[in-house]
């Protein structure tokens, strides 16, 4: 507590400093948080369960204070400092004070840009991108809150990972046919060495990309993950992942109609190094290409992609997943007498921020098939080929109706355990309905629904290569303006998955070595009732009962109910 006030002392007393000096000037913003969980647990469970708490209070404050510092016209500062209370710290005595976000970028000989210390760092989806996690899209308003604050305290921003290290690019105009060069590298820190037997380990990428004739892109990615020699005393081993991508894009307008082409293909490359039983891993190749129409009014649009993506493609920084089904939920932990963790819920997932990742991964990590199994990877999950389709129509009055959809068929390209191979189809659908523009009424009234189904089959001569599952989540939300700023919102989640999988279970290497059996007949849903206050774009409250159930129906005597008084308060200034 005492470094606190030392520093917002200094703080403070330079503030005057900057204020008399035009040439220099120092921004100041922030947010600031209030949450409150309020739950009780319930249901068969409890019958067999005698030491797990039937009731938890947890909750906390927060306030970060982010300082832009322009000491000269080429350059910036920028820094975030967080105090953190929870709802158990008494008098101070919990509380957290620890520097967020710090940075420095600036420009270079009037063309160079660069920034050094923390990164926000995305290229394309087979080199380095930060996959939406399972269930955190079409989602109703009700969730949209705490979706904004994960993705805020983990820096996911736009699909990027957050690193440490340095970038740099250079831009340099030409002529009418080649009109733009755009250059980009980076180099983060991706492992810290213990300085005995686990090396430093490194990020490097770049991107070149070159613009023509005014509609054409062509870029070339290259993304390098390894280890540092000599960096570990007691450790020759090294590790090496690269991967080489093409792009090519092209923007075109035919009979009033807008046309989009695009593709990207690449390979990648695994090496081990003094590594004991250490496997020759083939490269990987990926291909993907699509075309997107959409008509001049923008009323409709519709797009086919095809993929391949082989089985022994790696790429650490696009196939690292955001969501870890094996990290410990904050609320009720475990159970059945604290002998296990508690499985991951929908509810989990979407308000739960101990279950996002921050770090790239150079293993290919669990994920629940009952949520998603077709691209648990995005993308570039490996040995996965198949097409998409998806479209889109909004009626001439985009705030009464909204249709988006879309179809995919997938298989594998090698089987695992067997020489059959799984087929997978996904259909979604959503729809976003406004029923005042119905009757011209000034309150908002809106209703959206988005229905998925996705199954995965494998067929076989032996039983044990049978596989059949199917999932189906149904999300449905519903939001009713009572005075301006102030809204009723309504939500419910269903999701029921019901057959077998076989889970392939994989050494440092990510070679396989065993198959899981994962069975299911899971019944989970949510239901969601409270007000959303919005005080200004930036700021908001909800009040909110949550009401979630799990029952897997083959761990009958797990089944529990979560009911849950929820208040969130955030602010960004």
């Amino acid at each position: 507590m005492k470094h606190f006030y030392t520093y917002l002392f200094l703080c403070l007393g330079l503030l005057p400093l900057a204020i008399k000096a035009q040439e220099k000037k120092i921004d100041f913003f922030g947010s600031g948080r209030f949450t409150l969980n309020n739950s009780s647990l319930s249901g068969k469970l409890i019958d067999k369960d005698t030491t797990t708490a039937r009731k938890q209070m947890v909750g906390g404050t927060l306030f970060d204070l982010g300082f832009h510092i322009r000491p000269s016209e080429n350059t910036e500062i920028k820094a975030i400092t967080r105090v953190q209370n929870e709802i158990n710290g008494f008098w101070g005595g919990g509380i957290i004070f620890n520097l967020r976000e710090l940075y420095l970028r600036g420009l270079m000989f009037n063309r160079i840009k660069y920034q050094v210390g923390d990164l926000n760092t995305r290229m394309t989806e087979y080199t380095l991108f930060n996959n939406y996690g399972e269930l955190s899209q079409n989602n109703p308003a009700a969730f949209n809150t705490f979706t904004e604050v994960i993705n805020y305290d983990k820096f996911y921003g736009q699909n990027s990972w957050r690193q440490q290290g340095a970038t740099a690019d250079v831009g340099f105009d030409f002529n009418k046919y080649l009109n733009h060069i755009h250059v980009t590298g980076l180099i983060t820190k991706n492992r810290q060495t213990d300085f005995f037997s686990s090396p430093d380990r490194l990020f490097a990428g770049s991107t070149i990309q070159a613009k023509m004739f005014k509609q054409l892109s062509i870029a070339y990615n290259y993304t390098n993950t390894f280890d540092v020699e000599n960096s570990a005393m007691f450790s020759n081993a090294l590790f090496n992942n690269s991967v080489n991508s093409f792009e090519i894009k092209e923007n075109l307008v035919l009979n009033n109609y807008k046309i989009d082409l695009g593709g990207e293909f690449g390979q990648s490359n695994v090496n081990f190094k003094n590594m004991a039983n250490a496997p020759t891993v083939k490269d990987g190749m990926f291909m993907d290409g699509g075309i997107q129409v959409q008509n001049k009014k923008s009323t409709w649009n519709i797009g086919v992609n095809l993929r391949s993506v082989e089985t022994t493609f790696r790429s650490v920084g696009a196939q690292s997943r955001r969501v870890d089904f094996n990290a410990i939920a904050s609320e009720y932990p475990y159970y059945t007498n604290r002998e296990s963790a508690r499985p991951v819920t929908i509810l989990s997932v979407l308000t739960d921020g101990n279950y996002y990742n921050m770090f790239l991964s150079p293993n290919l990590r669990d994920y629940n098939p009952a949520y998603e199994n077709m691209l648990p990877y995005g993308k570039a999950t490996p040995n996965r080929q198949g097409a998409d389709v998806k479209f889109g129509w909004n009626h001439s009055n985009k705030n009464l109706l909204k249709v988006n959809g879309g179809a995919a068929v997938y298989n594998e390209i090698t089987g695992q355990g067997t020489t059959a191979l799984r087929d997978f189809t996904n259909l979604e659908i959503m729809v976003d309905l406004g029923l005042n523009e119905l009757y011209k009424g000034k309150k908002k009234v809106h209703v959206g629904v988005f229905v998925k189904q996705q199954n995965t089959s494998r067929t076989g001569t032996e039983g044990i290569d049978k596989i059949d599952l199917k999932s189906t989540q149904i999300k449905v939300g519903a939001e009713y303006e009572i005075i301006p700023n102030l809204e009723i919102q309504l939500a419910g989640i269903l999701l029921n998955a019901k057959g077998n999988e076989f889970l392939a279970q994989r050494n440092s290497f990510n070679e396989i070595i065993f198959y899981k059996s994962f069975n299911a007949d899971l019944q989970e849903t949510i239901f969601l009732g409270g007000i959303n206050y919005q005080f200004s774009k930036n700021n908001c409250l909800k009040v909110q009962y949550q009401q979630a159930d799990w029952n897997n129906k083959l761990l009958a005597d797990n089944q529990y109910n979560i009911n849950k008084l929820a208040v969130l308060y955030n602010l960004f200034f």
